[in-house]
Parts: structure tokens; sequence; C-alpha cells
């Protein structure tokens, strides 16, 4: 005998239609547009436009005859595979204000600055860029402070400021690159799926050449432009401000050390940076005098050299590096990845982007195919969307079960992001990161971008593995073997089992 409730559901449940190859792509097509229309000519906000996206997404949901409960299981089984990485990005910002705090930051901008030859300043300029740019995962943080500094440097200097500007842009991009304190670093793996030390590992194959090739091309162009003194105010000021308020010892090596032995030993990564978080804490407490109330207060909410040192004046430029991090940067962050995710479980379940993309991605058969389409996908929406986050989650949920199919472990997708998102935003004159650049550093980005060396050797260097994979390119991949292959499929197939069982028993 049926109840009331077995009815009223009987009634209102919607046999799920599926989408055809027109729905699919109008709905894509409309998506697309929509974050063009509101990045480009609207100027509005990457969380904003992508939880309009998700709306449209949804709404397509309900049309194909999917309930809200529908996509909130989605939405809850895409959400959870970000815990982990939820968790990273909220550790990093929690390391980036203690070792701020404990004089482990500015110690690494203090000598990264002692090392400039004037003789070598676009050869230096690039090492110091990316040494600070390593020690803080900024991009930013680096042109606005070093750069600045450096762009003074050869003001006084008569060296063709393009050149020192694409000197400083390309070691920038190297530490954001590399860092695991950088936020780009972080949502590539993210989106990818992949391990943020694995990630980090992989794209060595690029970056590290690319690294070597850009010191060699401004060792050349520097020659012509030779000095015997640094001047600039800025330069001289933050050295004498890092050096005045920072107490500099051997004990500020314990915890980056830390978190180099976790990355080679491979050991869970919010444990170790934990454990050197609380270790650059100690050491603000007990060598730097940092209060022990602003620390647990830095935790939160980054540091802020004002509260921290009261009775000192900072530079500008110093006080700009110096006051980041905390659990709380990490927010907007989390916010976006909680939204990407929820659009991209509501587009999973419609399989919208997989029908629109079939006759596409059928076409596309080798790892030269795949891999460029991949990186040249990822180029066209960062340039259109102005958002790394969503070209790196759009890119990774279009491309990921064709990197599967060719046995591509998941870091190969996320390098590929890196090198053709990354490091060109930054280039391009329209974009947010361009105009950051260019405004900076006071030199426009088309002037800039052909000294960019770095930049432009991990594209063609990404470019050039594509096309040689089966020679020069395969040691630029890692694959599945056929074991791992099979191990994952079992391990998909043992969770599948057991949500559905969970599924039963509720």
């Amino acid at each position: 005998m049926l109840t009331s409730k077995d009815y009223i559901e009987a009634h209102m449940k919607k046999e799920i239609k599926q989408a055809t190859n027109a729905q699919a792509l109008s709905v894509i097509v409309i998506i697309f547009t929509t974050l063009l229309f509101g990045f480009v000519a609207m100027n509005i906000d990457g969380i904003i436009m992508l939880a309009s996206a998700a709306f449209i997404a949804g709404v397509f949901a309900i049309y194909l005859g999917y309930s809200w409960s529908d996509m909130t299981s989605a939405i809850s089984n895409k959400i959870s595979e970000s815990i982990p990485a939820l968790l990273i990005l909220l550790s990093i910002g929690v390391l980036i204000s203690t070792w701020m705090m404990g004089g482990v930051i500015p110690a690494m901008i203090y000598y990264g600055l002692e090392v400039i030859n004037p003789n070598y300043l676009l050869l230096t300029a690039f090492i110091v860029s990316s040494a600070i740019s390593i020690a803080t995962g900024t991009s930013w943080g680096t042109v606005g402070t070093i750069g600045v500094a450096l762009i003074g440097v050869g003001t006084g200097m008569g060296v063709p400021l393009p050149m020192v500007a694409g000197a400083v842009i390309s070691g920038a991009y190297f530490g954001d690159k590399m860092s695991p304190l950088s936020d780009t670093t972080n949502m590539a793996a993210l989106a990818a799926k992949a391990d943020l030390y694995d990630h980090i590992r992989q794209m060595m194959v690029t970056t590290i050449p690319a690294m070597v090739i850009a010191c060699i091309a401004f060792t050349f162009m520097g020659f012509n432009f030779q000095s015997s003194n640094i001047e600039s105010p800025i330069y001289m000021s933050m050295l004498s401000d890092l050096t005045n308020n920072f107490i500099f010892s051997p004990i500020l090596i314990v915890p980056p050390a830390i978190v180099l032995y976790g990355a080679i030993t491979k050991k869970a990564t919010v444990p170790v940076l934990i454990i050197s978080s609380l270790t650059a804490a100690f050491i603000g407490i007990t060598l730097q005098g940092i209060d022990a109330g602003v620390v647990i207060s830095s935790i939160k909410s980054g540091f802020n050299a004002s509260t921290a040192m009261p009775d000192v004046k900072l530079s500008p430029e110093v006080i700009k590096l110096l006051n980041r991090g905390g659990a709380a940067s990490m927010f907007e962050a989390v916010i976006f990845i909680l939204i990407a995710f929820t659009f991209g479980g509501i587009i999973q379940l419609t399989n919208s982007l997989e029908i629109a993309l079939k006759s596409i991605m059928s076409s596309l058969q080798t790892v030269t195919q795949v891999v460029l389409a991949a990186g040249f996908s990822a180029t066209v929406i960062i340039a259109i969307a102005q958002n790394s986050y969503i070209s790196y989650f759009l890119v990774s949920q279009t491309y990921s079960e064709k990197f599967k199919e060719l046995k591509l472990k998941e870091q190969n997708l996320s390098r590929i992001l890196e090198d053709f998102v990354t490091v060109l935003e930054g280039l391009m004159p329209w974009t947010v990161s361009g105009v950051y650049m260019a405004t900076t550093l006071g030199v426009a980005a088309l002037d800039f971008a052909p000294y960019a060396v770095f930049n432009v050797s991990c594209v063609l260097l990404s470019i050039l593995y594509a096309l040689t994979y089966k020679s020069l390119g395969k040691y630029a991949f890692s694959f599945y073997t056929d074991e791992e292959v099979a191990n994952k499929k079992k391990n998909q197939s043992d969770n599948t089992i057991n949500n559905l069982k969970a599924q039963n028993g509720n």
C-alpha cells in the first residue's frame, strides 16, 4: 500500500533525460559566453562569474530532470575530493605568517638582495627574484618589492628597463611555479588532482632547462651594461630595514629544512607544514622577540609588521612584502575552490562537457595532440577569462580523462597548466596580471615580454616535448604502468561499491 509520502515522491520524480549534442554544446557555449562577457565587458570578479556558470549548469540539470538532491550529492562528492588540498592551502597560509615572524623569509630576502652583482645586473636580477619568489610564493609580491628596487638600480646604471623588467618577471615566475607556498602551484595541482610535490618535481622538466636558458641569455645581454655600484634608495632602505629589525641566525634554516625533508621523503604534506610552522613560530618568540599573543593572531590573520613591531618604522616596500600570510589569507581561494567544484560537480552530473567535446576529443589520439590541445585551450581560456584558477579547473575538467586514457599521470596535466597559464598570464597586456606587472614596473607588457626569457622558454620547451614525445619528449612525461592502471581501476571500483553500500545503508 502506497503511503502519502510514496505517492508524492512518485509524482515528483522526473525522468532524467540524456543531453543531446546540440543541447550540451549550447550550454557550454552559453557558459563560456557568460564568462567572456563578465570578465571582458563587465570586469566582474571571478568568484561571481564562476558562481553564475554553476547556476547555468544547475538550470540545465533541472531541465534534464535532475533533482536538487541529485545535484547536492554530486557537488558533495566533488568537493570531498578537494578537502586534502584545502587543508594544504590553509596550512600554507599559516606557514607564510610564521616564516615571516620567525625571520625566515626576511633572511631569504636580505641575502637575496646582498648577492646582487652590479656588473651582472640582469643575471642577478633574475636569480634574486627567483630566490625571493620561491621564499614568498608570490610573483606579484616579488615584482612589487624587489622588482621596483631593481628597476631603480637599472635606471641608475643605464640598463634598458624592458630588459630589467624581463629579468625580474622571469625570476618572479620561476619562484611562483616552483614554490610550495604559491597559490598557483597549489591550484594547478589541485585542479589536476596531482600530488603537490609530484607536481613540483614534474615541472622541473621545463623549469630547470628554462632557468638555464634564462641565465645564459641574461648573462650575454648584461655584458654591455656594467657598473661598479648600486645607489638605489629603495634597495638601500630594504637592506637597512631588514638587517636592523630582524636577527639572522643559522637556526633560521630549520623551518625550510623541515619542508625540504618532507618533500624529499614524501611525507604527508599537512603535518610537515604544521611542524615547520610551529618551529618558525617558536623561533619568532624566542629569537625575534615577537609577543606570543601576536604570534597566535598572526597565524589566523597573517603577519602584520606594525603590530608585531609597533616601535619600528619600516619602508613601504618592506611592509608590502612582509605583511602576508595567515589562514584567513586563503579564505578567498577556499571559496573559489568550493564554487569551482560545485560547478564541476554539476557539469559532471549532466555530462555536458563530455558530450559537447566528444567529437573533438575523439580526434585526439596521441600524446602530442592531447598535450598541445590542452595547452592551447588553457592559453585561450586565460586570455579570455583572465583568471588562472578558472583556466586550471576548466581545462582539467575537459582533458583529465584523455590524459588517463594515454596513461599520463596527473602531474603531466598540472605541469601543462603551469607552462601555458601561469607563465603567460603576466605577459598578456589585457590580463589583470599583465596590467599589474606593467603598472608596477613602469614598463609596457609588450616591451618586456620579449625579454621574459624564462616564461617564453617554458612554453616553447613544453611544445617541444609534446612534438618529440617518442624521443626527447619521453623523458618529460610520467606514465602509469599497466600494473598501476589495474590497481587504480580496482581502487575506483572498490570505492564505488563502498559508496553504494553506504547509500543503501542510509
